[in-house]
């Protein structure tokens, strides 16, 4: 009887195992070479629609949390789109600073940072007015921007001088500046707020800075042209495009490693992770498609076209549980 009773129990468990659905969710993907941006399902790996908006080049891409806004770095027009991912249309333009690369929530989202690459600024946009309220200078091609958790503190990837720059939010006061190295491009904060993780692709390397001492505390070497950067939510595992070298290099956190690297496109960009942390999107700018890996095998699943033409040169992505 008991035995019987365990393989019914075990075949229930089976059986919604098998029918559970897999988690909806939405990928918005910049194309910066027809000003454009993609939808596609997160579920059927199909592209749902793909919309004109009226900026030139957008580049890096933010999203509030509830997914109810997107914000897009216009590098060629020196602007962010605001986009309603509702109506799947573009509803308002707010002027940053020149060669605008990248856009970044402050935690409370009431702010939206630009890194103006052309200007060698960070403008600070008060999303309530949707107008710039503070310019900041910093070092030569800044690229992106992160933040600490408690929104206290802002890092400033510099590309051409190679450093961070430390900002103290509040008064927009550069505290710190931090050499890191050639190529200084993506910025991520770990969860916790302990560490940030900042890629060097003209060393090949990612940098982690310690945010209580504001030193680099680590370099990982990895492969030619590190760029894009992201890291799991439980602060486990980082996801490290390598441009010349067409993978992504999964890395093991706590012991500072690569753990595999994971063949994908041409010219792997900017990368997120699916709401359930089960898959990695991986804008390929040569292929004009985006790439999908499955983490637990840790291999390419997916290429999907997107765009409206040939030369659609998808950049940013970013991923919404919506």
């Amino acid at each position: 009887m008991l035995r019987r009773s365990l393989f019914i129990f075990t075949a229930f468990l089976l059986a919604l195992t098998v029918v559970a659905p897999a988690m909806a969710y939405t990928v918005y993907v910049t194309n910066q070479g027809e000003n454009s941006i993609s939808i596609i399902d997160g579920k059927t790996k199909k592209v749902i629609e793909t919309v004109k908006i009226s900026q030139v080049k957008p580049h890096n891409a933010a999203l509030t949390k509830d997914g109810k806004w997107l914000y897009t770095a216009n590098v060629g027009s020196g602007s962010v789109s605001v986009f309603d991912p509702a109506s799947k249309t573009e509803v308002a333009v707010i002027p940053a600073d020149k060669g605008t690369h990248g856009v970044t929530l402050t935690p409370n989202e009431k702010q939206l940072w630009t890194a103006n690459v052309q200007a060698d600024t960070v403008s600070v946009i008060d999303l309530a007015s949707q107008k710039v309220v503070r310019t900041i200078k910093v070092g030569s091609k800044p690229m992106l921007v992160t933040f600490t958790p408690d929104g206290k503190k802002g890092y400033v990837a510099n590309g051409g001088s190679g450093d961070v720059y430390v900002i103290a939010t509040a008064s927009g006061e550069v505290i710190k500046k931090l050499f890191a190295g050639k190529d200084t491009m993506g910025t991520v904060t770990a969860p916790g707020g302990g560490e940030v993780w900042v890629t060097e692709g003209g060393d090949n390397i990612v940098s982690v800075i310690d945010t209580k001492k504001d030193e680099v505390v680590a370099e990982i070497k990895i492969g030619a042209d590190t760029h894009g950067i992201v890291l799991s939510k439980d602060g486990k595992r980082a996801y490290v495009s390598v441009r010349k070298e067409h993978f992504v290099a999964v890395l093991d956190v706590p012991g500072r490693k690569v753990l595999a690297k994971v063949p994908v496109s041409e010219l792997p960009d900017i990368l997120d992770l699916s709401p359930d942390g089960m898959e990695l999107w991986v804008t390929s700018r040569r292929a004009h498609a985006v790439d999908v890996v499955n983490l637990a095998t840790n291999t390419k699943t997916h290429t999907i076209k997107v765009g409206l033409t040939a030369e659609s040169d998808p950049h940013g992505i970013v991923i919404s549980a919506r």
